[in-house]
């Protein structure tokens, strides 16, 4: 076995606590330095044994394919309070024996022949969303894209519309948000106290969780519909047993909450890359001509568009386990409760792998076929999402009915920057305009912020994030 665990000194002042304050603030920069600096193991700090970065292809199929020895790290960083507060969990906070049995119970329901059924409604909740815009006039994309994501995942999970926000389920939803699980405001003061956020996230989990049990109660109580919710009724495991209304509850809320924010952000990320890069946008658009929104699900061009833009700009950069018993990852002892932390951004920046890896080149995907390990925009073993069909359907058949009528700019001296949470999404307001697709403006106004370290947007050589 090798030695200490490389890594960079504690904080000068604040230690230890110093460092994990950076990453939170911005996990991706610090990952990138982290990587660059000191290869493919790296603590958070030098020695460490809490807290232990791993890059790379062998190390994604070692730490993520292992389930039973890596478990995900949400159940066991959630407050005990809000755990216990919830009717159900997801798949996402799952692990081992339980995780296995749900997933093989819901898998039915997301089946590209189930999940293909949902395409007609996808795309009139689309062209609804576009009528709403008026051309010429700057609106918020990223609010826009969450509003219509939304809607997407309420329809079309258990049939309730929020349009204009007049639903409280909708509502609910924005304010577990608003109030996540890991904010420094929940995480260093967990208190059941008046005007504190931990208490108003403990209210809106009741609250939501509520609502989805009536929900599922009325469900039960007859009407048929073709919703995903009505599929996970029908659903059985091997002994024929179904899930309960609390297990239910669980995967409604993990799919509601993170499955409409992760196509969201991606969205809001592929508008803005092809705003930049007029070839491209150009092919897209000539593609699509004449197709249909279901139609432009099966388009070659938009295929490649959204894999580059989930090869540069994952929804989730990093991906955090939980080694539950000692072992051993790129020759270092790992002890149990050690945070293992993977990240799909540095390992889909790998040159050897994409050459040129900080440019939008959709064209690399008539050739590129990197292994599961190499490329995983949707996680890979046996957490890996169980949503990506409808989450690929969905940008495909919202991105083909927005392209189809405009082409999205930034308003000039836009700023595009990134925030991260447990997800990557573009931060604060994305102001731009809508243009006619037939009539789009020669001009391209550059962007600034932090997108450019991530991108290579303009051919500059520059240094981003240490590629």
């Amino acid at each position: 076995m090798t030695g200490v665990v490389p890594g960079p000194p504690p904080h000068r002042w604040l230690g230890r606590r110093g460092n994990a304050h950076a990453y939170a603030a911005d996990p991706v920069r610090y990952t990138a330095r982290l990587h660059h600096d000191f290869g493919p193991v790296s603590g958070l700090v030098r020695g460490d044994r809490r807290q232990v970065f791993v890059f790379g292809a062998d190390h994604n199929r070692t730490v993520l394919t292992d389930g039973d020895v890596f478990h995900t790290v949400l159940e066991y960083a959630i407050p005990a309070r809000i755990r216990a507060a919830r009717r159900g969990i997801g798949l996402l906070n799952m692990n081992g024996p339980d995780h296995r049995a749900a997933r093989h119970t819901v898998t039915p329901s997301f089946r590209p022949q189930a999940i293909g059924q949902h395409a007609d409604l996808i795309a009139r909740l689309a062209a609804a969303e576009v009528d709403s815009w008026t051309p010429g006039q700057p609106f918020d994309l990223g609010a826009s894209m969450r509003r219509l994501t939304l809607r997407i995942a309420c329809l079309c999970f258990f049939g309730v519309d929020i349009a204009d926000g007049a639903d409280e389920i909708g509502r609910m939803v924005q304010q577990m948000l608003a109030l996540r699980y890991f904010a420094s405001s929940i995480r260093y003061f967990p208190f059941d106290l008046p005007g504190a956020p931990y208490r108003r996230l403990l209210r809106v989990i009741r609250r939501l969780d509520d609502a989805l049990a009536a929900i599922i109660d009325a469900r039960r109580g007859g009407g048929q519909t073709s919703d995903l919710l009505q599929s996970l009724l029908a659903d059985r495991d091997e002994h024929g047993r179904g899930l309960t209304d609390d297990q239910l509850v669980g995967q409604l809320t993990t799919l509601l909450v993170a499955g409409h924010e992760t196509s969201s952000s991606t969205l809001a990320w592929t508008l803005l890359l092809l705003s930049q890069h007029r070839p491209e946008l150009n092919e897209v658009l000539s593609d699509l001509d004449g197709r249909s929104p279901q139609e432009c699900a099966g388009s070659p061009v938009l295929d490649r568009v959204l894999k580059e833009t989930l090869r540069l700009l994952p929804p989730g950069p990093n991906t955090a386990r939980i080694a539950v018993a000692p072992t051993t990852v790129g020759g270092h002892e790992i002890p149990a409760w050690c945070q293992v932390i993977t990240s799909k951004y540095a390992t889909h920046r790998d040159p050897a792998v994409f050459a040129e890896p900080l440019r939008f080149r959709p064209e690399r995907w008539h050739t590129a076929t990197p292994s599961r390990y190499e490329y995983l925009p949707y996680g890979v073993g046996p957490h890996v999402c169980i949503g990506a069909a409808f989450a690929d359907l969905e940008m495909k058949i919202v991105l083909g009915t927005i392209l189809r009528r405009h082409v999205l700019l930034p308003v000039p001296g836009a700023v595009i920057s990134r925030q991260v949470g447990l997800l990557m999404s573009p931060k604060g307001p994305v102001p731009v305009v809508a243009h006619p697709a037939h009539a789009v403006p020669p001009a391209r106004d550059r962007v600034d912020g932090d997108l450019n370290e991530m991108v290579d947007l303009y051919g500059e050589q520059r240094w981003r994030l240490g590629w």
